[in-house]
């Protein structure tokens, strides 16, 4: 779809492109090999103007940063922009929003949103993590897993149960990173190395009841619009991701020479990317409408569904029919498709799976 943005906002697009090309990517590599996330960069990327405020903006930075070539420090930048601090501008009280706003919008700190549990993922019914009321505090108990940022966290926003016939329900509740009775865990994982991703136990964490983040018992609705952000704006990501990898992989298959011909001049492959440009283009189109709707305030639950069920799928594929047209080179360890493949393999299981998205979809049509 051309001209989906506005003559304005492609050229923020341009800006943002020469500052990932010439400042993020040449340094992406390190980060992935070293498996940290480069705090310092955060705060290259606010003095760059990539925390906005805008959607159409965030749209735009959305589809640009996955050409750092670590999806590992893209999601994590994604879940701060897009995920907790929406969450705190929609929900926080004012001295909540004071106190964490603005130095999340400036990059000196990082959050994380603290949902999965070990034994429930998309089953926030089976959450068990409880925050006991004790006098004018809180006191955490519980496990999360497989949390985004949490390694390097310095606050998250925990989902948890107040075991209150008053408030009953999944509230969000604002707790410093580090302090007693909170243990962080780095996890290792098949990719996303950059990302941070950690268990964290409360045992008696103690916090003050106001820093419960909009009203007792709302947990389930707020985070269920917050998922729908992540998918959204994940969804406009991972389609930008894999037309990236094409192109990356259409460069080398016109130089790629075999039995006397480069492998692009060859029908099979030349209709694999046939192929994989027309999934692409339709999962564009399916996330730029969904987009749109959503911008103008129309309710698009259902349609987010279907871009997190069809484009992470399609975004999924291309990431690997780009490895096997490497043939073995695409198949060493510090090849870039091979990063992104053990990366890509992430897109069909954060943030919702195909067999849970079909299900929501079944819901809303009432099958």
């Amino acid at each position: 779809m051309t001209n989906f943005f506005s003559a304005e906002n492609e050229q923020f697009r341009q800006k943002v492109r020469a500052f990932i090309d010439q400042q993020l990517r040449p340094r992406s590599t390190a980060w992935a090999e070293a498996g940290e996330f480069p705090r310092s960069v955060l705060l290259e990327c606010a003095e760059q103007g990539l925390f906005q405020s805008d959607p159409w903006r965030n749209g735009i930075i959305a589809e640009e940063l996955p050409r750092c070539e670590s999806l590992g420090f893209a999601l994590s930048f994604l879940v701060q922009s897009n995920l907790i601090i929406p969450l705190l501008e929609d929900f926080g009280t004012d001295e909540q929003k004071a106190t964490y706003v603005p130095a999340a919008r400036s990059g000196k700190i990082v959050g994380a949103m603290a949902v999965t549990e070990p034994a429930s993922g998309s089953d926030f019914g089976a959450l068990r993590c409880r925050a006991d009321i004790s006098g004018d505090n809180l006191i955490l108990l519980g496990e999360k897993t497989y949390i985004t940022n949490a390694a390097f966290a310095d606050f998250l926003i925990v989902a948890a149960r107040i075991p209150e016939p008053a408030e009953q329900g999944l509230t969000l509740i604002l707790v410093p990173a580090r302090g007693d009775g909170i243990t962080i865990e780095r996890l290792r994982t098949l990719g996303l190395s950059a990302s941070g991703t950690g268990r964290i136990r409360f045992d008696g964490c103690v916090v003050k009841r106001d820093q419960v983040l909009g009203a007792a018992g709302e947990g389930f609705g707020q985070v269920q619009r917050a998922l729908n952000r992540e998918r959204l704006f994940g969804g406009l990501a991972c389609v930008a991701w894999a037309d990236y990898a094409m192109q990356k992989a259409l460069a080398f298959a016109r130089t790629r020479s075999v039995f006397g011909n480069s492998i692009n001049q060859f029908q099979v492959i030349r209709h694999e990317f046939a192929e994989m440009a027309t999934q692409l283009e339709a999962a564009r189109s399916l996330n730029y409408l969904t987009f749109s709707r959503w911008i103008a305030g129309e309710s698009v639950t259902p349609q987010i569904c279907m871009m997190k069920l069809f484009s992470y799928q399609a975004a999924q594929q291309v990431i690997t029919q780009c490895l096997q047209i490497h043939g073995g080179l695409g198949y060493m360890d510090d090849h870039w498709t091979s990063r992104f493949y053990r990366d890509a393999r992430a897109l069909t299981i954060a943030a919702g799976t195909p067999e849970v998205m079909r299900e929501m979809i079944a819901a809303y049509m009432r099958v």
